[in-house]
């Protein structure tokens, strides 16, 4: 039984084990060239679903730890566990075109 007391430490930690999953799955992802459609799919996971794990924001079910880790070739550790590394920022939408003026 959770002790009133413990809630707030166990809500706390469940925070940080979620902010280092996400980000362990973007280097991870990253470092193999992968999309997260292709991520997803070998997961056998939708898109949209691994996009609210990589950003912190679902808690995940065991059996979506496992999966993941297996289509990213890790240990389940791996996942848990702080490398120290940080992974690259997402691109945000296309590349804007810029367009100068001609010299006159």
């Amino acid at each position: 039984m959770l002790l009133p007391h413990m809630a707030e430490n166990v809500s706390a930690r469940l925070l940080e084990l979620q902010g280092l999953i996400a980000k362990n799955l973007r280097l991870l992802r990253d470092k193999r060239g992968m999309s997260q459609e292709t991520l997803a799919d070998r997961a056998g996971l939708h898109r949209t679903q691994l996009s609210v794990i990589e950003r912190g924001r679902r808690n995940m079910k065991l059996e979506t730890l496992i999966s993941l880790a297996a289509a990213l070739d890790v240990t389940e550790i791996e996942l848990l566990t702080d490398s120290g590394e940080e992974p690259k920022e997402p691109n945000r939408g296309r590349p804007r075109k810029v367009v100068r003026p001609a010299d006159e």
